[in-house]
């Protein structure tokens, strides 16, 4: 197989010491190279998925250049397009493509937000290719150059998108699905799609995602690498009775022990959002300078300017130090960031297949083993805590993922979602594209043919008139979908070309020097003190209706405490946290702390006979543990307060206040009595939280059936209270 790649591609891997192709490389190569198939190439990280893909591809491209003496009389003039979901990725990418492209006389463009226009001018003046790009910038590629599309991808070879599983069963990977059969639609003929991906719960789920309708033609090569070891530790960290800020705070204890464990080697490590980032960051940093050592410690989050994020970039691949990032995931995607000795996770995970993105980042070297710390802050049981907290949800929710982790079991993408948010976005992309579009023709190419599949014909004639009340469309005298007033003024500002919400960020500056984003509070004002970019500040003026910050350094200021919102969690991992607090097995890389606390959790576990029961009453509270996912259980939670109770999804179990056992019978009863109700009729728009973008512009009915079909398992939560026994 190697020496079916092109001369320039054998010399290159030769020079870089390969000794021959991987497995996964090996299986890949014939079908990219020889076929137009759509493949995906699902292996360990760090087992050369990208490699698997351009290999042959970049091939494909030289022999087109290639005459019938075997000279290269021209330059090899295809194009392949690349999508990643971060800009650090696609930075990354650029110099691990360059090293084969140079020597093959193929140009490299990285085209995201922070590249400038000379790059992309040289690609219009030429148009040959890797082209590597996010799926917002592509969004402005089709919106703005409409009209040029066909002749700038007239030879498109294939689009490779990586990190797929960061795009399945979310607003962006319905954006992309879009965009690459708005591609294809203007192209006129089938493009190869490619998709890369560490972690897949479903294979066949993510082969339908890739190539929507046609799943089972896509052909999926997986590999489970190379055995790698896993240190692993998972320490509870209880609070003392009374907290201070400095010193007693457990955040505090667990910053003392990175900074005497850490400064050894290169680490990763992943707090609950960007405010405890930001928290880590700046206690680190106050640790190294009391200390008189250099400062190792560095944040990288989304909302850092491009400069602070590459200098942490830098430093964790280049430093003669030890250098450990206080990140979120930004730095749990795929990009070479150096060599990772370990990876720190404060707080529950959220996903099993976040975890396993982590831990792959760290243990790279040959012969060396990941190492994973886990951090959880818990409670011992005493007098008045809650029963739901004396099950320690944190620490069994850790326990349950990572033993998920080991066993191989990633949670499968959430499908179904009807995505009307995204589909706005998407008829004004395609109008401005068009430069205007039929109703007719903007519902066969969108949805009769396209991703938006589940979207009837009279929900589509539906949302363009609540879109033309919105003043987001008009029509003109020939029957064609234009911009509106409102519409022409969203659609030319950058915002419109993410699928996510603007969040209405202040641009932060010190010394004339842009540090970032930051969302602010319309009370901010001058000499407040925020922590950002590892680092306390005061604001030394605001201007809100620019939404810009001038600060300068600061010693003191209130600590964030924000959370991290987080993903929902599946129901395999609540099973799972039930089947730990029934087993009497308990995991050797707990420490005292955690192992002590576990085995109170059991005993609670079973003094609550939750193995035979549901229901837990204690004083005016009922507690449901129904171990079930957050889509269900929040499912449950809108059914009971439509019957008038007071519920609440607190993860392990619903919380009912003010609120007896035989109460909740009878509301119980009354919901397993009736049909399922839909969302419209037991919702209001304030009990559907984190609306998508577009979401203001749909009527009631459209926007609680496409929130239900994200959020909600109403027909499983109402089966659910059918077959109850409490």
């Amino acid at each position: 197989m190697f020496d079916r790649l092109a001369p320039p591609l054998q010399r290159a891997l030769w020079s870089l010491g390969w000794k021959g192709l991987r497995d996964n490389q090996l299986a890949a190569l014939p079908l990219i190279l020889d076929t137009q198939a759509d493949v995906i190439v699902s292996a360990a990280t760090a087992s050369g998925k990208t490699e698997a893909a351009f290999l042959p591809l970049l091939t494909r491209l030289w022999n087109g250049a290639v005459g019938e003496s075997g000279q290269v009389p021209h330059r090899p003039s295809g194009v392949v397009l690349y999508v990643a979901p971060v800009k650090a990725l696609i930075n990354d990418q650029v110099e691990r493509l360059q090293v084969f492209c140079e020597s093959m006389d193929i140009p490299v463009y990285p085209w995201h937000g922070d590249v400038g226009q000379s790059s992309r001018k040289r690609f219009f003046a030429n148009p040959r290719g890797v082209v590597l790009i996010t799926p917002e910038s592509l969004e402005a590629l089709l919106f703005r150059r409409g009209g040029e599309v066909r002749g700038l991808f007239a030879a498109l070879e294939a689009v490779v998108v990586d990190e797929l599983h960061a795009f399945i069963g979310n607003v962006r990977g319905r954006q992309l699905q879009s965009l690459l059969h708005r591609l294809e639609c203007q192209l006129v003929r089938r493009v190869q799609r490619i998709g890369l991906s560490a972690t897949l719960g479903d294979t066949s789920l993510a082969a339908d995602f890739l190539r929507p309708g046609h799943g089972p033609a896509v052909h999926v090569v997986t590999s489970v690498g190379e055995k790698r070891h896993l240190q692993l530790a998972l320490k509870a960290i209880c609070p003392p009775a009374s907290m201070t800020e400095t010193g007693q705070d457990p955040h505090w204890l667990i910053a003392d022990e990175l900074f005497e464990r850490l400064r050894g080697a290169n680490h990763l490590v992943f707090p609950a959002g960007v405010g405890l980032v930001e928290f880590y960051a700046d206690a680190l940093r106050k640790r190294c300078e009391a200390a008189g050592l250099p400062v190792t410690f560095f944040p990288h989050h989304g909302r850092l300017a491009k400069s602070e994020r590459e200098e942490t970039e830098s430093e964790l691949k280049r430093s003669h130090l030890p250098v450990s990032a206080i990140c979120t995931t930004t730095l749990e995607m795929g990009i070479d960031i150096g060599a990772i000795k370990g990876v720190v996770q404060i707080g529950p995970p959220q996903a099993v297949s976040s975890l396993c993105q982590r831990i792959g980042r760290a243990g790279r070297r040959e012969g060396e083993a990941a190492v994973l710390w886990q951090y959880c802050i818990t409670k011992p049981h005493g007098p008045g805590m809650a029963c739901a907290d004396s099950l320690q949800p944190d620490l069994v929710q850790a326990v349950a993922v990572i033993q998920l982790f080991l066993a191989k079991w990633y949670e499968p993408p959430r499908v179904g979602a009807l995505d009307y948010s995204t589909l706005v976005q998407q008829i004004l992309s395609l109008v401005g594209e068009c430069h205007g579009v039929t109703a007719a023709v903007a519902y066969e190419r969108l949805c009769q043919i396209g991703p938006f599949k589940g979207v009837s014909e009279s929900a589509f004639i539906a949302l363009l008139r609540a879109m033309a009340a919105k003043k987001l469309l008009m029509q003109d005298a020939n029957k064609l979908l234009l911009h509106g007033a409102l519409g022409e003024r969203l659609v030319n500002h950058f915002t419109f070309y993410a699928a996510f919400p603007d969040s209405q960020e202040y641009r932060l500056r010190q010394g004339g020097k842009e540090l970032g984003t930051l969302p602010l509070l319309p009370s901010s004002r001058k000499h407040d003190v925020i922590t950002f970019a590892g680092r306390r500040w005061a604001i030394q003026h605001i201007d809100h209706e620019k939404r810009l910050v001038d600060l300068q350094t600061s010693g003191v200021g209130k600590l964030p405490r924000t959370g991290g919102g987080g993903l929902p969690v599946h129901g395999r991992v609540r099973a799972e946290m039930r089947a730990v607090l029934a087993s009497q097995d308990t995991p050797v890389w707990l420490d005292a702390s955690a192992r002590a606390l576990l085995q109170d959790a059991r005993k609670q576990y079973q003094r609550l006979q939750l193995d035979q029961v549901t229901c837990v009453a204690e004083g005016a509270t009922v507690y449901l543990f129904l171990w079930q996912g957050d889509v269900l259980q929040d499912a449950l939670v809108a059914l009971l307060a439509h019957q008038g109770l007071q519920a609440r999804n607190e993860g392990i179990g619903i919380t009912v206040a003010n609120a007896t056992l035989d109460m909740v019978r009878t509301a119980i009863g009354q919901i397993a009595e009736q049909p399922c109700p839909q969302a419209a009729q037991i919702l209001t728009r304030r009990d559907a939280p984190n609306s998508e973008k577009w979401d203001w512009v749909l009527p009631d009915d459209l926007f609680f059936a496409g929130y239900a079909s994200r959020a909600l398992a109403l027909e499983e939560a109402h089966a659910l209270c059918r077959d109850w026994r409490i």
